[in-house]
């Protein structure tokens, strides 16, 4: 059953009002139900039995309230029937006799299959809660999951007093198994100090625990040295020696996050088992976060040091140019000046030579490291710090031998090399064995130690045991013995053959027929070679009717404006998603607007006081306290899910792709240079943010997700396709950042195809195995240098990182960075790079000999910028400096974004669906081609800006299940 089906599940009563759409979903029955029904019950009681069944239908239980019945559905259903329906009637009205009504919810149970719940199914039920609560401590969750669980099994739900009642049984069976764990694994002394330690004052007036939960600012050594710090004071209480077995990193997470929004006094109020459970929580949790923020900040820095270094060097070769072009020009008058003896002329270019110095270096690589030696003092204290930490490795990574060599120097106040240390690598072979100056191949040393150590954290031959991102590799993947038991299992369910060559063999024959592919096209005149590189002509645009244009004005039209607050109601209306935000239907206007309210200040540029300013019912608090609860148990995804399983409904989509494609790019969005994961914009040359966005070829925005400016994109790329569970797809579009070798072979292996836009022509050129043969015209831009026999030798390895991603024991993300170019001489890495670059050469072949494959994939990632568009219209200013230090934080503001657009585009398909039918009855043709160029991403007909005012009364009885009155605040003075 879909999300958008499961919205009225465990409801006992009608919605005061069902759209048309709910109740053809609901209440529309079959030939064989209306013949069962007449059969079975006179008319007198044909509406009534029809309205039972279709609500066990909606909401998996009985309709026990007396409440007047929505007319529309009584009408619908009679007409259905062949019955004159009555105006108005209740449940009370109706059934004189409660056993005649009893009769009636049973039949339709018999008739649909459901049966009520057994002692058995009630155990097993409360078990699957137990298990459920591990990832959530969120009890209208497990309500929700309860709902689904009976559904699933066709057994009717009881009553949501009786689930409630359950679910709450089951989360606090986990709080107590969570908390038995937490004592065996502690003492109360141990606990009692650690709760001093939270509760002692700072210097600068803070206590622990509001030093604790700070969050990191701006990327500085002050800020390195305040989350190294956090490390030092956590490790010191003994929290990195706390295994916590078979406790749940999410229910850790849940009670963390109820940690850090508490005063020192609050805590002092709570028992003391909320107490130990909090307070364990936080101090686990903030030391892996603490961890993989200096980690992370580290290595930015580096990037950092090495990036400044490079620039000076740049600046110093552009100087030593026109120095050199002076020089010239003189040499060549003293030259010319016959009056100038040889020797003079020999003495004066002497003279020149000495104002070069005598630094000379073979490469520009060689000059970045001299001047990371000479030139940066930022590179030891950073170690130091890092030196401090329980960085372990494998044997042989030279950063970790590295930086155990410089910790025993730091402890004996060393600043001079000692003759005897070794390991350093040919690169720094002139400076590191330096003899005249031992303290400059100290620096030189150093130098090279962190820059092997932000490799070595990247591939995950470095990590430190309590952090979350950056562990071992074991502890990343499938557990070995693990996958040697289950591997038979992941390769059926990644269909995936155990014999490599069944793998391999099909791509050596799609690469062969392809290269001749390309032969014939470059025969034909479609393609050239110029330079050693395929050059295509560029692709022309493609033209639009008139009549395309008439239509769309007719469209938009027929469409006509809306407030943004009253586009959310009437979608809410339509998918409530305001029940997936808060976990249940909400009861009251205050709840719906906190919903709403929540989202705003998330997904645009106000912060909790403008949108306050703009829904005066509500105060700044409140909305900042909403915002809040919309970072937990991935309210925001869940909203956006229905969402989109609404647009996927809707006819007219088919007109805009086959659903079985999408493109990723990443948008930037402007924010302050003091947050810390903040990078510089190339192109605004402003700190920002990235979200990535996948877009379904059908417009809609089904995947996102926060990253840092500047890195490579190939692995969100990936982690979008396999996360999202609407869809199923076998395409994605991306630019130049989100490809690599590497990932061309682990989409595939997952599924479905990478199909990247590449600008760099090197990565434009085709790459066969060793053998195979080449037709001679093309031979100048193919490289026959694959070995596969790295992939058959590694296959296995190869599939277990691919399970691993599959199954979520590791994202992409990581996995592309474990596993990618910093991984170089990894067998892995090797395997999967070869098998890329050969899946690239078909691609290509593809690409190159096929203009409509190639205009279909420019169409996909053009649809994704138009969709950026409308989000910075949306999302028009910056994302305030206190907003975003967390990856929550961050994660919610990427989601409400989201929510926001894709409710803009369901709007607005939504009103094309009906704006098509209101054409067509007045006599207007208009054609699937039209509706082809006519797309839902067009705003100008929504108002974003303005006092936002929710007219809730229109579409109270819609959205709030109990119909409670409106809204009154009264504010104090």
């Amino acid at each position: 059953m879909s999300q958008w089906k499961e919205r009225f599940l465990g409801i006992d009563e009608l919605p005061g009002e069902l759209t048309p759409f709910e109740m053809e979903e609901f209440f529309t029955l079959a030939p064989k139900d209306i013949e069962a029904i007449c059969a079975g019950f006179n008319k007198q009681f044909r509406i009534a039995v029809a309205i039972q069944l279709g609500f066990v239908r909606l909401s998996g239980g009985r309709l026990n309230s007396f409440n007047t019945l929505p007319r529309p559905l009584l009408k619908f259903v009679g007409d259905q029937l062949g019955l004159e329906a009555p105006s108005i009637a209740s449940i009370r009205g109706i059934y004189k006799r409660k056993n005649t009504r009893i009769q009636h919810q049973a039949w339709a149970m018999t008739y649909l299959g459901i049966q009520a719940i057994t002692k058995r199914q009630e155990a097993m039920l409360l078990a699957a809660m137990r298990a459920a609560s591990n990832g959530t401590s969120s009890v209208d969750r497990l309500i929700d999951l309860a709902c689904r669980w009976l559904v699933d099994r066709k057994v009717l739900i009881p009553g949501l007093y009786a689930i409630r009642e359950l679910c709450v049984r089951a989360s606090s069976d986990t709080e107590q198994s969570t908390y038995v764990t937490i004592c065996k694994a502690t003492t109360p002394e141990q606990r009692q100090v650690w709760a001093d330690a939270l509760l002692a004052s700072r210097k600068d007036g803070r206590s622990t625990l509001e030093w604790l939960q700070s969050a990191p600012r701006r990327r500085s050594p002050k800020n390195v040295a305040s989350i190294f710090e956090k490390i030092d004071f956590l490790t010191s209480l003994g929290i990195h020696a706390v295994e916590l077995p078979g406790v749940s990193s999410q229910r850790l997470q849940d009670y963390a996050r109820l940690m850090q929004q508490r005063s020192p006094r609050s805590f002092k109020r709570l028992k003391l088992e909320s107490q130990i459970l909090q307070l364990v929580s936080f101090l686990k949790v903030s030391l892996s976060q603490a961890s993989d923020a200096a980690i992370q900040l580290t290595g930015k820095m580096t990037s950092d040091i090495v990036s400044r270094a490079a620039q000076n060097v740049k600046k110093a070769d552009a100087t030593t140019v026109v120095s050199y072009r002076e020089a010239l020009t003189a040499i060549f008058g003293m030259a010319n000046n016959e009056k100038l003896e040889a020797t003079a002329l020999r003495e004066k270019i002497l003279e020149f030579q000495q104002t070069f110095g005598d630094k000379v270096f073979p490469t520009r690589a060689a000059a970045v490291r001299s001047e990371l030696v000479d030139q940066n003092k930022s590179i030891r204290p950073l170690l130091k710090r890092l030196a401090n930490l329980d960085v372990k490795g494998n044997d042989d990574d030279k950063g970790l031998a590295g930086l155990g060599t410089l910790r025993d120097l730091y402890e004996k106040n060393r600043t001079a090399l000692p003759d005897h240390v070794k390991g350093h690598s040919k690169l720094w072979e002139p400076l590191v064995g330096e003899q005249a100056d031992r303290e400059r191949a100290m620096r030189a040393f150093e130098a090279e130690t962190l820059l092997n150590l932000r490799k070595g954290f990247r591939r995950g031959s470095c990590w430190v045991d309590y952090s979350n991102t950056f562990r071992d590799r074991d502890h990343l993947l499938i557990p070995a013995a693990e996958w040697e038991k289950q591997k038979r299992r992941h390769y059926g369910l990644l269909r995936l053959p155990h014999n490599v060559d069944d793998y391999l063999n099909p791509l050596i024959k799609a690469a062969e027929q392809g290269l001749k592919a390309v032969a014939s096209a470059l025969r034909r005149g479609e393609l050239d070679i110029k330079e050693n590189d395929i050059s295509l002509d560029r692709l022309e645009a493609e033209g639009e009717a008139p009549e395309v244009a008439a239509v769309r004005l007719m469209i938009d039209q027929e469409i006509g404006s809306i407030q943004l607050p009253e586009l959310m109601l009437e979608m809410d209306v339509l998918t409530r998603f305001s029940k997936a935000l808060q976990g249940r239907l909400p009861r009251s206007d205050r709840e719906l607007l906190l919903n709403y309210a929540g989202v705003l200040g998330l997904g645009t540029d106000m912060t909790a006081s403008g949108v306050a300013m703009m829904v005066t019912e509500l105060t700044s608090a409140d909305v900042a306290g909403a915002m809040k609860g919309l970072e937990f148990d991935n309210a925001i995804d869940k909203a956006n899910t229905l969402v989109l399983e609404f647009i996927n409904q809707l006819p007219i989509i088919a007109m805009w792709g086959d659903g079985k494609s999408a493109s990723s790019d990443m948008m930037s969005l402007t924010t302050s240079r003091h947050l810390w994961n903040a990078r510089l914009d190339p192109r605004r040359q402003t700190p920002s943010v990235g979200m990535y966005t996948h877009v379904h070829d059908r417009w809609s925005i089904i995947y996102h997700q926060p990253i840092v400016l500047g890195e490579r994109q190939a692995g969100v790329a990936i982690e979008g396709v396999i996360r999202q569970t609407q869809l199923d797809l076998n395409r994605l579009a991306v630019d130049t950042h989100g490809y690599t070798d590497v990932a061309m072979a682990v989409s595939h292996g997952l599924g479905f195809d990478l199909c990247p836009r590449l600008r760099n022509l090197r990565e434009r050129r085709l790459t066969v195995p060793r053998g195979m043969a080449v037709p001679e015209s093309i031979k100048e831009v193919v490289d026959s240098t694959l070995n596969l026999e790295h992939v058959r030798a590694h296959w296995d390895d190869l599939v277990r990182v691919l399970a691993s991603i599959s199954n979520g024991t590791i994202s992409a993300v990581t996995a592309l960075q474990r596993f990618g170019s910093a991984a170089q001489g990894d067998p892995i890495y090797r395997a999967a790079q070869q098998l890329g670059r050969l899946l690239r050469t078909i691609y290509l072949c593809d690409y190159f000999t096929n203009p409509i494959f190639r205009r279909e994939i420019t169409r996909l990632l053009n649809r994704g910028e138009h969709v950026h568009t409308l989000q910075h219209a949306i999302h028009l200013g910056a994302v305030r400096h206190d907003r975003g230090r967390r990856p929550d934080e961050m994660i919610a503001i990427s989601g409400a974004l989201t929510l926001l657009s894709n409710l803009v585009i369901a709007w607005q398909a939504n009103r094309m669906q009906t704006a098509v039918t209101s054409l067509e009855a007045k006599g207007v043709s208009v054609s699937k081609e039209m509706l082809r160029h006519i797309s839902p991403v067009r705003y100008s007909s929504v108002n974003f800006r303005g006092t936002f005012r929710f007219p809730i009364d229109r579409y109270r009885q819609s959205l709030i299940i109990d119909g409670a009155p409106s809204l009154k605040v009264i504010r104090s003075n």
